[in-house]
């Protein structure tokens, strides 16, 4: 893992940062946390081992709060960076190609390439960087950030200089891993939103052939995504729902989300759909918003998507004034 910090040129920043990570090593930003582990390692008193410096029994046993053998101390370096470079390259051979049957090989990922031997697999293994320095056997280690950073979907975030920022991202991403898995009801559902979204729009490009559409194809898990939302709005107290989008996709959120009766959208397709109009109505279905109550089995919450014109940004200003203004009934 190389580093670009340069102490000699920055001796009262590395001072600060250096008083900054003691006090707490998140805090700090992820190369100069790493540089001050491997300081405080280098730092340790090695433990006296057998002949020769050898270690001696129960050196394979990981103690963070202890001193190290050099051998050790080398064992755990190798550790740290090979968190580092999984948080920083783990995407790069995310399994996202559905065509392919398991995703691509990093060399630069591979144990071999930190130094590690296949006599290192069952050693005890930890760092305060993963899981607040929880004990792994270095194969079981590799596989947790595999299947974290290196699974089905790439996760690029070390790049992001604001700390706090960035450990938030960490924390939720390395924690999925604990999440329940989904239920066969909820993936029955989750392909039911799915299906709905594609036949939607196959059906408008075929039936409507050669009419201006901005559709959602590629992107149809956004209606998984905001139907799982709204499931869980009336279990958090969540009532309302205040929406502004552009154009892309529009029609199937209106059809498949706030549910806007299908027939009224076909209608708005038909090329008099406002009569008489000489210049024809444009995309005028594209631009139009619509409100409903939505009743689900644990309450119900108001879905409102904002009528949007073609300059796609005003509708930022209008959508956050919705949200902030007071209901109807409490207008003075």
């Amino acid at each position: 893992m190389s580093s670009h910090i340069s102490p000699r040129l920055n001796a009262e920043l590395l001072e600060q940062k250096y008083a900054q990570w003691s006090t707490d090593p998140g805090s700090v930003e992820e190369n100069w946390a790493a540089f001050f582990e491997g300081f405080e390692l280098g730092s340790a008193v090695p433990r006296k081992g057998g002949p020769k410096g050898e270690p001696t029994a129960g050196a394979n046993s990981v103690r963070l709060d202890q001193p190290l053998s050099e051998e050790q101390l080398s064992f755990r370096g190798k550790i740290v960076s090979l968190v580092y470079n999984y948080r920083t390259l783990g995407h790069t051979q995310a399994h996202i190609n559905p065509l392919q049957n398991s995703g691509p090989v990093n060399p630069r990922l591979e144990l071999k390439t930190f130094g590690f031997t296949n006599e290192d697999l069952d050693r005890e293994a930890a760092t305060q960087f993963f899981r607040d320095g929880q004990t792994f056997k270095l194969s079981d280690l590799e596989e947790s950030l595999k299947k974290t950073y290196s699974g089905k979907t790439g996760f690029e975030f070390m790049h992001i200089h604001n700390t706090q920022v960035r450990d938030w991202i960490r924390r939720r991403i390395e924690d999925k891993v604990y999440a329940s898995p989904i239920s066969a009801d909820d993936s029955k559902k989750a392909l039911r939103w799915l299906m709905e979204s594609e036949l939607f729009e196959s059906f408008l490009g075929k039936k409507f052939l050669g009419e201006k559409r901005f559709s959602l194809e590629g992107s149809e898990g956004l209606l998984i995504l905001l139907n799982r939302i709204l499931e869980g709005c009336p279990s958090s107290g969540i009532k309302e729902i205040e929406m502004g989008m552009a154009h892309r996709g529009r029609l199937n959120v209106l059809a498949h989300f706030v549910k806007k009766s299908i027939s009224t959208l076909l209608y708005e397709f038909t090329p008099n759909y406002v009569p008489d109009l000489v210049a024809g109505d444009g995309d005028v279905k594209y631009h139009l918003g619509y409100e409903k109550i939505r009743k689900l089995e644990d309450g119900e919450v108001r879905v409102s998507l904002a009528a949007n014109p073609s300059h796609l940004e005003a509708v930022n200003p209008v959508v956050e004034g919705k949200a902030r203004a007071p209901p109807a009934n409490d207008w003075r």
